[in-house]
């Protein structure tokens, strides 16, 4: 194993913890200020945790399956701004539509980016 594999390793596992630890965060503020059906969002951010730390050690299906939650996120995360945006009333402000549709959208873009990478390098590691 060389330099350069072991280096690809720790920076898809970085980015794959960062959008698990941001998607819990973020979904659980969105749940904490909307509530409601948002807490299935946040039951998935904390499946990923567990899919996260199988997907780390190697198994590829956890990672299938952080791709499966990572998308699944992102498009809740873009109902969200749909929701804010044209079905909201006139009192949304911008810090409304980042912590409650960006930053989840972003931490959902985070996870995704790690869990494509560790899918590839999965197997040659």
């Amino acid at each position: 194993m060389s330099a350069s594999v072991v280096s690809r390793v720790w920076a898809w596992r970085s980015f794959v913890w960062a959008g698990v630890v941001g998607s819990v965060l973020a979904w659980a503020w969105v749940w904490f200020r909307v509530g409601g059906p948002s807490a299935v969002m946040l039951l998935v951010a904390v499946a990923a945790v567990v899919l996260a730390n199988r997907g780390t050690t190697g198994m590829r299906t956890a990672i299938v399956g952080l791709m499966v939650a990572g998308f699944t996120m992102f498009l809740a995360s873009l109902y969200l701004v749909y929701a804010l945006l044209l079905q909201g009333n006139q009192n949304v402000t911008a810090p409304d539509v980042l912590t409650l549709s960006v930053f989840p959208m972003v931490a959902a873009v985070v996870l995704l980016l790690g869990a494509v990478s560790g899918f590839r390098h999965t197997g040659s590691a």
